[in-house]
């Protein structure tokens, strides 16, 4: 396996270390040279608060470009193949104003650590002195402190989406301390989200409630990478910042434990693939780190770890329910078009609909918010395929016993369990952890009834062809996901190949098969004509084309003019001895001249023995 390519990235005006012919150097400071420039409003976050320690300076200008490196950096291709291409190796080298904190031995240690956890990915960090900034204002110096009335205080994480929504007003409503809210702004979407919360909190709380925004962001090209993973490392630096400088040793994370945990839907969202952003594991490495910094011991507090997104959205509705459709969760919200806060089709999205049909939510998260309605307008693959892995993990949530969901799930629960608030062994702390996941499973079920319920009149035509209504209508997330892909490819294969020869026949069979391979390559880049071989006993086969990330194979027969149709059918039973029993095969019978005397009969004799499709074309 080839290793990672390292990217070295220099930011704060650091020197390359010998022998680096090509890092990317970035800076926020608009008079030092750079490769790319990013935007931090650290001078007006500090005004704000008058004063922060140069280690807080350097904390924040490090989370700043930890975020802009995480977005500049490609991961490679979505449908790669390997997990390892989606994981980056990455050298940061950053000039500082504490160096001599920045340099001591465990600081990047406890640091890289949480960065290789949250991101999958693999950093160094290097620390260079000599970084200083100009004081920004008369009250920027250590003697100024932020004065806390007697109320106290609480410091929590503030994007917009429903669950830090949910989080501000818990703790709005069951004290009377003041709430600080943390934010970091990307995008003029996220400043107007932000912005419209916090007034009408500010409403609703009169006096209790003071934002504070950071701004930072890629200047120029549009960010390369935009999972933005390292996204929550920015945004518990700010409120690290913000507890510190109002005398405070927390700060507060809200969202639900099913987002939090992530248990793995398929197996391609393991490793980098998997968001980890406010995972447990997370969290601790995080708040070990920011004790390190603080030289004291610091908390963060994750309420909701025990919490659904229904729950999240019913507490919503219950005690500020005209507050939820100003609420954003979309991850692609920058990109939408029109009056819509919402694409409608990214995992957020789907997690969002139809938790909102579980309850009252449904009334006021209308599919006006949605630039996509995934009800009634037809999914693109991608789409289609995150709305299916959804719903059928849900099911199995929802069906399956204790001891199943601790066998499907060994590695997740292993990297969580220690991590949970829970009270108990690791044992009742992984059922305690299945308890959560079932209800979120019932709660999808309910959800999906209420939506069919609502939406598809069996005195009507039906929902419309390839929407989520219609998915949910054929139970498309039962079928296996190599039927689903032979499916899809039947209708493919018979009109493209009728096209194809509807002047010439194809020389021979190799001339067929050139034919198909190049079209099923342009419908699903992953087959291979001819390639790899497949193994039988202590024998090598070689199919005439293979889906590379599925257990698919296509073998085409073609009848000539003397040739019987029994010989398709040997051929077709050898094949179906030869290749192993989780192949499904879809066989492709190209009879120009009729020799098939019934094509359901001869369909429904092959398609008796399983695990085959079969498309006669002529």
């Amino acid at each position: 396996m080839i290793p990672p390519r390292v990217h070295t990235v220099l930011a704060n005006g650091a020197d390359a270390p010998i022998n680096c012919a090509n890092a990317i150097s970035l800076d926020y400071r608009a008079n030092v040279p750079c490769d790319r420039r990013i935007y931090l409003s650290l001078p007006d976050f500090v005004l704000n608060l008058y004063h922060l320690p140069n280690r807080t300076l350097d904390l924040l200008e490090l989370a700043g470009y930890v975020f802009a490196v995480d977005r500049c950096l490609s991961r490679g291709q979505r449908d790669a193949v390997e997990y390892q291409s989606w994981t980056r190796n990455i050298n940061l080298v950053m000039r500082v104003r504490d160096y001599d904190f920045w340099n001591g031995p465990n600081v990047s240690k406890e640091l890289v650590d949480a960065l290789n956890f949250m991101m999958g990915d693999t950093w160094s960090l290097k620390f260079q002195p000599g970084h200083n900034t100009p004081s920004t204002g008369l009250f920027d110096k250590r003697p100024f402190h932020v004065e806390v009335d007697e109320n106290g205080l609480n410091v929590a994480l503030f994007s917009g989406g429903v669950d830090s929504l949910a989080g501000a007003l818990q703790l709005l409503e069951s004290g009377k301390e003041k709430l600080i809210l943390a934010s970091h702004q990307a995008s003029s979407s996220a400043k107007k989200t932000q912005r419209c919360l916090y007034e009408e909190l500010n409403t609703q709380y009169p006096h209790r409630v003071k934002h504070y925004p950071f701004e930072c962001n890629l200047q120029g090209k549009r960010a390369i990478d935009e999972t933005q993973r390292s996204r929550n490392f920015l945004f518990s630096s700010i409120a690290y910042a913000l507890s510190t400088a109002y005398g405070q040793s927390d700060f507060y994370v809200f969202e639900n434990g099913v987002t939090s945990i992530n248990l793995h839907r398929r197996e391609d969202l393991a490793n980098s693939r998997a968001s980890r952003t406010t995972h447990p594991q997370t969290i601790a490495k995080l708040q070990k780190f920011f004790s390190t910094i603080a030289e004291k011991p610091f908390k963060i507090f994750h309420p909701f770890l025990d919490k659904t997104k229904f729950d999240v959205m019913e507490y919503v509705c219950k005690v500020a329910p005209n507050l939820l459709s100003s609420s954003v969760s979309c991850t692609r919200a920058p990109f939408t078009k029109g009056d819509a806060t919402h694409c409608g089709k990214c995992f957020q999205c789907i997690d969002r609909r139809i938790a909102a049909f579980a309850g009252e939510g449904q009334k006021l998260d209308n599919s006006g918010l949605y630039a996509f309605d995934i009800l009634s307008e037809p999914l693109d693959p991608e789409t289609k395929t995150v709305a299916i892995d959804y719903i059928r993990q849900a099911i199995s949530f929802a069906k399956n016993s204790p001891d199943y969901f601790q066998d499907e799930y060994l590695l997740d629960i292993s990297q969580v369990v220690e991590y949970l608030p829970f009270e108990g062994t690791d044992l009742e702390r992984t059922e305690k952890l299945w308890n959560l996941f079932r209800k979120h499973g019932d709660c999808v079920r309910n959800s999906l009834s209420a939506m069919r319920a609502r939406y598809d009149d069996i005195f009507l035509s039906g929902p419309k062809a390839n929407s989520l209504l219609e998915l949910i209508s054929n139970r498309e997330y039962l079928k296996q996901d190599t039927i689903r892909l032979a499916d899809a490819l039947m209708p493919v294969l018979r009109q493209g190949i009728t096209e194809m020869f509807v002047k010439n026949k194809p020389k021979n069979e190799a001339d067929l098969n050139e034919k198909i391979g190049a079209l099923l390559r342009t419908h699903d880049a992953k087959f291979r004509s001819e390639y790899p071989t497949v193994s039988f006993a202590c024998a090598k086969v070689i199919p005439d084309h293979q889906n590379m990330a599925e257990d698919i194979l296509v073998e085409a027969k073609y009848i000539r003019d003397k040739t019987l149709p029994s010989v398709a059918t040997e051929g077709i039973a050898a094949d179906l001895t030869k290749y192993q029993s989780d192949k499904f095969i879809i066989f492709v019978i190209y009879d120009p001249n009729h020799k098939i005397a019934s094509d359901n009969v001869f369909i429904g004799d092959v398609e008796a023995k399983g695990r085959n499709r079969v498309v006669i074309i002529r």
